[in-house]
């Protein structure tokens, strides 16, 4: 997954293809949100200050950023679908 962002300059992940099930998951999911601008056009920033705000620091785990990332998706997702 390549992404570009203006302040960050370009970031690239290299997830497997479970992990970005995962991610393309909770950004679909993200950016439909009704009500949330920002996740609107942020979906992947949105999904992470979530993360970074509703998950104790000891819980986020994960090794690589693609670990870090597919974990926060898949929570946001657990979170937001019940």
């Amino acid at each position: 997954m390549d992404m570009d962002d203006d302040f960050m300059g370009e970031v690239e992940f290299n997830l497997s293809a479970a992990q970005g099930e995962i991610v393309n998951r909770a950004v679909n999911l993200a950016s439909s949100l009704p009500g949330d601008a920002f996740a609107q056009v942020n979906p992947l920033i949105a999904i992470m200050q979530w993360w970074q705000t509703n998950v104790p620091e000891a819980e986020r785990a994960g090794v690589t950023p693609e670990a870090r990332l597919a974990e926060a998706c898949a929570r946001f997702l657990d979170a937001h679908i019940r």
